[in-house]
């Protein structure tokens, strides 16, 4: 039996071992697949490369000889004009004098004619001292000109010496992100590429170029992050269709050159009258534009309707609430709940992802409930109530009241009419205040921390604000009364988003709906539209 048993378990470290090996096997496998898949693919580009150097050679090549040609042509045209002007002025000195000669042969024998003789030899010595002057030779040839080919042989030399390039092999295998190969990004807007390298102690290799079809170019930051990843950064303040290059030695990686799309900054388009969308409360204006999960837009407007549409403005579908409802600003949840402000029984209400109701927040607390965010971390809910003129906190898992931030007035730290909020990574609380025409942050534990945007109505300053909300990069964009600003997380004011023309007019809720580029939705209250901004 020990003897079965020892065989047996011989038999099992074997078939492991075998198995270890069908393992290793088959990964080297893989591996050697995907070389030669890469391989494959480099070598089609390198085949694709080379016919586009030859056919812009040769396109060179033909425009420098049409330019030879046409340099050909204009020095016949001259000196054919000049033997043209040569031969008729020698036309018409050879008939004055063939003149002269047949009036002297009817003179002869006519003593009484000298007179007219005398005038005859006037106008031929005139003609002979033309002709046979000095330098009487280049008289009628003042342009000796003489075209002659000179042909290049730096050209030549250098097809020789260099031909119209090289095959180089890149030491280790380099890839840009797939995600990354063509982007669109905003005029002036700095931005990402990844590369991804085989090596995980890797240095910096690579080197990347910018430029456009007009050839100018700009600079790019290549930094190595370790574990075999590279960054690269680039910004193209010039619209238009640009390239990133990235070698490795001296030769391309594979997705290089990345294609980048550079749009105009402004307004981007205009999703048109939103009553004309809507079956319930037609006459109600918009309030709250919202980033779904698959991309598109919402909108609310003090209705039962929610409003979607894509990116590019076009109308999706309407999505009629279950309940009689009259939704004012909405909220997202990371785990596909919603919250949303109802203007109807004055509380927040959480719905699932098909707007059934799960839980309501703040009735009879609630006066006028608007703006509303969720801190993820703390599970603690943010509303904005502009009778109480103060921020709630609620607790979002059960619904309790956990305090309020702020109270009447136009003290620090007081509040007027509060119409929005939002949060900074830190957790701090940032305020819309605006009958205090002014943007306030708190910290976590609810204290005044500084006025970040202060009272004026020129650029840098807020009237009114309706919407605050923060991007990517923890940059504010704020909006008030009749225009959209951007300040950095500190409030320092950083540019005016729309123009003067753009139709602003009340706008409310601000959402961010694309990175790259960066982009924003904005509800236009007053016109009741919702305009789109490249910022």
């Amino acid at each position: 039996m020990p003897a079965l048993l020892e065989f047996n378990q011989n038999v099992t470290e074997v078939i492991n071992t075998a198995k270890d090996m069908q393992r290793k096997l088959t990964e080297t496998l893989d591996s050697i697949n995907k070389d030669k898949s890469d391989f494959e693919y480099h070598l089609k580009q390198c085949r694709t490369a080379i016919e586009v150097k030859e056919k812009t050679l040769i396109k060179e090549v033909r425009e420098k000889s049409k330019q030879l040609i046409s340099d050909l042509e204009k020095i016949h045209k001259e000196k054919k004009t000049d033997i043209d002007c040569q031969v008729k002025e020698i036309d018409s000195k050879l008939t004055k004098v063939k003149n002269v000669m047949a009036s002297i042969n009817t003179m002869k024998n006519k003593p009484q004619d000298t007179e007219t003789l005398g005038l005859h030899r006037k106008t031929i010595n005139t003609i002979r001292a033309e002709v046979l002057g000095t330098d009487s030779d280049q008289s009628f040839n003042k342009k000796n000109i003489t075209p002659n080919f000179i042909p290049s042989t730096n050209l030549d030399e250098f097809i020789k010496t260099k031909g119209i390039g090289k095959i180089v092999t890149v030491d280790g295998m380099y890839t840009v992100e797939k995600n990354d190969e063509a982007i669109t990004v905003a005029k002036g807007q700095q931005f990402v590429v990844t590369v991804s390298s085989l090596s995980e102690s890797d240095t910096c290799k690579l080197a990347a170029t910018l430029s456009n079809p007009s050839h100018e170019e700009t600079a790019t930051d290549v930094e190595y992050q370790g574990n075999g990843e590279y960054k690269i950064t680039g910004r193209c303040n010039v619209e238009g269709d640009w390239q990133m290059k990235i070698i490795a030695g001296e030769a391309h990686i594979k997705g290089s050159p990345v294609n980048i799309k550079v749009e105009t900054l402004g307004l981007v388009h205009t999703i048109g009258n939103i009553s004309d969308y809507k079956e319930h409360r037609k006459t109600a204006k918009v309030t709250d534009v919202m980033l779904d999960t698959d991309g598109c837009i919402l909108i609310s407007s003090y209705s039962k309707d929610i409003l979607k549409f894509n990116q590019s403005g076009s109308f999706v579908a309407r999505i009629e609430m279950p309940q009689d409802v009259q939704v004012n600003r909405m909220h997202l949840m990371g785990d596909g709940h919603m919250v949303y402000s109802d203007d109807l029984r004055k509380c927040v209400v959480m719905c699932d992802d098909k707007y059934q109701d799960i839980r309501s927040f703040g009735k009879g607390i609630l006066k006028v409930p608007i703006g509303l965010t969720v801190n993820k971390e703390t599970r603690v809910l943010y509303v904005t109530d502009c009778k109480a003129h103060c921020v709630f906190k609620f607790n979002v898992d059960d619904g309790r009241l956990l305090g309020k931030i702020g109270s009447e007035g136009s003290e620090v730290g007081q509040m007027k009419i509060p119409i929005d909020v939002t949060l900074t990574k830190d957790s701090h609380v940032i305020v819309a205040d605006t009958l205090n025409n002014r943007i306030q942050m708190f910290d976590a534990d609810d204290k005044f921390m500084r006025i970040l945007v202060g009272r004026g109505s020129e650029d840098g300053k807020v009237e009114g604000p309706n919407g605050v909300i923060l991007d990517m990069d923890e940059n504010i964009i704020v909006s008030s009364y009749d225009k959209l600003q951007i300040f950095d997380k500190n409030g320092v004011f950083i540019k005016r988003i729309d123009h003067g023309d753009d139709g602003l007019d009340i706008p409310a809720v601000i959402t961010v709906i694309s990175n790259r580029p960066r982009r924003v939705a904005v509800a236009n209250h007053r016109q009741n539209n919702v305009k789109i901004f490249n910022y």
